[in-house]
């Protein structure tokens, strides 16, 4: 209970960005498939045949192919004011690398940068991509970063809402490989 008395009085960002920590720590320890994946059913349509997890709701019109693990990543990325992150949000967006990125901010970083500690307040940017576009993703904001070395890191996403899954893979098209 002492815990919770304390939670009472540290801000709600602070423990926003602790969950957030939480949640990328279990997603990256997860190093197998979910109960959620264990056994498929077989689903066809006029035009498709797919596999589905017997754990989704199936309707009567159509199944949803089931979420493969690690399709779709989150990618972190610090910024050092509001303007900036907005503007790499919104460029992101507007080329299709990402499907959606919440603005998190000021969020207190303490790291070693030319042999000294500092600690500044920064905003973070949390990502939902296909997995494939990771490597464009990074490079973008590598070229439109005001840092000269970019935070750029990513997980990938071992299962959630299915629904919101597959509208991530709907929103950003897959990789486009150049015909050189």
């Amino acid at each position: 209970m002492q815990y919770l008395r304390n939670a009472r009085s540290v801000p709600s960002r602070w423990l926003l960005a602790r969950n957030l920590l939480l949640v990328a720590a279990a997603t990256a320890a997860v190093t197998s498939r979910t109960a959620f994946a264990t056994t498929t059913t077989t689903c066809t349509s006029a035009s498709s045949s797919f596999s589905q997890n017997q754990n989704n709701k199936m309707s009567d019109k159509a199944c949803d192919p089931a979420y493969i693990a690690g399709t779709s990543s989150v990618a972190f990325v610090t910024t050092p004011d509001k303007e900036s992150a907005k503007k790499l949000a919104h460029g992101i967006i507007e080329r299709k690398l990402a499907a959606c990125v919440n603005i998190i901010p000021q969020i207190e970083s303490i790291y070693m940068w030319e042999g000294k500690v500092n600690e500044d307040n920064e905003y973070l940017m949390m990502i939902k991509t296909r997995t494939a576009r990771i490597d464009e993703l990074s490079k973008f904001v590598r070229e439109n970063h005001p840092y000269s070395v970019a935070e750029v890191i990513s997980l990938p996403i071992q299962a959630g809402n299915l629904p919101y899954l597959n509208w991530i893979t709907q929103t950003v098209p897959e990789k486009v490989e150049s015909k050189d």
